[in-house]
């Protein structure tokens, strides 16, 4: 009867964490970075043919995901070329994102990338 309490939380959590899918046509705001929350603002979508995009702190950037969800497997992420006041916070969200591996809905509003050694990007559905 010791397998019950994990067979129910495995199951509690199989109903909680949504489909990576269910993530595509949605803004996401930047929320936390590695378990600590951030004021970087940043912006994420991602879409069903497996395009990321979004605004970072100064420049617009775009990506494409060369796995499939829930896999992450950045190529190159384009961006613009815009100077502003905020390039490190920009930089450290840059870092972050292309060592992200995989994609995680979290419930309906809480998206969640994580890469090796415990990363992790925590999204929030858009206002």
């Amino acid at each position: 009867m010791r397998l019950f309490p994990l067979l129910a939380a495995i199951a509690m959590t199989a109903c909680t964490t949504a489909d990576a899918q269910d993530a595509t046509g949605i803004e996401w705001e930047l929320l936390a970075i590695d378990g600590l929350v951030v004021d970087i603002p940043a912006t994420l979508s991602v879409n069903a043919e497996g395009t990321l995009s979004g605004k970072a702190p100064c420049n617009r950037y775009m990506g494409r995901n060369q796995a499939s969800l829930p896999d992450l497997k950045l190529g190159g992420v384009a961006a613009t070329r815009m100077a502003c006041d905020r390039l490190d916070d920009e930089q450290a969200f840059f870092t972050a994102l292309s060592v992200m591996t995989r994609l995680d809905m979290r419930g309906d509003d809480t998206l969640v990338l994580t890469g090796p050694d415990g990363r992790s990007m925590e999204f929030t559905r858009g206002r």
